[in-house]
């Protein structure tokens, strides 16, 4: 257990100089725009597909390593004279900006950045691919209602944001009865010990490396997030059999992880993404990866099928979508009935009606070299 705390306590340092914008006397620069940050990446070609994966985030960047790594699908989208080309992107909200530029025509990301795209674009999501945890963690022991006039951390519109607001209101309190400190994740845990927050609201990995370095940090409330791999709706329409293919790559990816050797060895690839990714070795081990993993995905129900009731008024999406509304992240305008239809449910039973036409118990997948921040 030594051994493991000191790992996530080495990833926690790594994340925190994901931040290195930050200059010294405490201003943060503007953030470089996607379409600068990742100018080398090569987008479009005769048949490629692009798509946007976070290999810093799981269980969805592990999905995206075996989905660029799938010779089955490699040579299912070669029958049709297609590819897949994956790229490594820092934050979800990078992606959903490239896909509705139309530079990628697929992405993975959080169910904040799908429901605005969702709203505000043309898209449609496909598959579940994490049913994880945000959660809200003080430097001490405290209950929800004892936020009240703290200083608490979070990322403004993110499912972490909306989880710490839903605590709140249990206890009959709102966001004025706090100071809400917008900031980077990767800057919260430092913040929290230091002492120039009382809390900070995270998604994972955050709060389980905060809580590895810092065994006198308290979990105070957890809220559930979710995942989803979205692609851009013309792509769909234009090429059904290519999104069925993506489609059945998850489902494959999915059904690979559940042997723990193979397991193992999808954490290993996805903490090479990684660590290629920020330019430092992943320090988190890799039972620390297999765990998120398979709690996030393995072993949420269903999963990667969208569930119908998750789309439904009295669910947990139609709440984050209002509360995006509430803060003008999505126009007011916008009727839920959009984005609900723009989660197909049905795709994914499709495929899994059809396990062998699919091949989504047929395995293979492959080591390559990595090139302008493709795979």
């Amino acid at each position: 257990m030594g051994t493991l705390v000191r790992c996530l306590a080495a990833f926690l340092l790594i994340l925190l100089s994901l931040c290195a914008c930050q200059e010294s006397g405490g201003t943060r620069p503007k953030e470089t725009p996607p379409a600068e940050r990742y100018a080398g990446y090569r987008f479009g070609g005769d048949g490629v597909i692009d798509l946007g994966a976070q290999p810093l985030t799981l269980p969805e960047g592990a999905v995206a390593e075996l989905m660029a790594r799938d010779a089955i699908l490699t040579s299912r989208l070669a029958d049709s004279g297609g590819s897949l080309r994956v790229h490594p992107f820092f934050k979800g909200r990078d992606i959903a900006e490239l896909l509705s530029t139309g530079k990628l025509q697929a992405g993975i990301f959080a169910d904040m950045p799908a429901l605005t795209a969702a709203a505000t674009g043309d898209f449609v999501c496909v598959a579940l691919m994490k049913q994880g945890f945000a959660s809200v963690v003080a430097k001490k022991t405290m209950l929800t209602r004892d936020l009240k006039g703290k200083r608490v951390a979070t990322g403004v519109g993110s499912a972490a944001h909306f989880a710490l607001l839903n605590a709140l209101q249990n206890e009959g309190l709102t966001e004025r009865d706090i100071t809400l400190v917008p900031m980077e994740v990767s800057e919260m845990p430092k913040a929290l010990a230091e002492g120039s927050i009382d809390a900070f609201s995270a998604w994972e990995p955050t709060p389980a490396l905060a809580f590895a370095a810092h065994r006198e940090f308290h979990l105070v409330h957890k809220g559930v997030s979710y995942g989803f791999l979205c692609l851009r709706r013309d792509f769909v329409r234009a090429h059904p059999r290519e999104a069925r293919e993506l489609a059945a790559a998850v489902a494959r990816a999915s059904a690979y992880m559940r042997v723990p050797q193979d397991l193992e060895q999808a954490a290993g690839w996805t903490a090479a993404s990684a660590a290629r990714l920020q330019g430092a070795p992943c320090q988190v081990t890799t039972r620390a990866m297999t765990t998120i993993i398979r709690n996030d995905l393995l072993n949420v129900p269903g999963a990667p099928r969208i569930p119908a009731a998750l789309l439904s008024e009295e669910g947990l999406l139609y709440k984050k979508f209002t509360f995006l509304k509430q803060i003008g992240k999505i126009p007011e305008t916008t009727p839920w009935a959009r984005v609900r239809d723009s989660f197909d449910i049905e795709m994914m039973r499709q495929v899994a009606a059809e396990a062998e036409q699919f091949a989504l118990q047929r395995f293979d997948y492959r080591d390559f070299e990595h090139s302008d921040g493709a795979k």
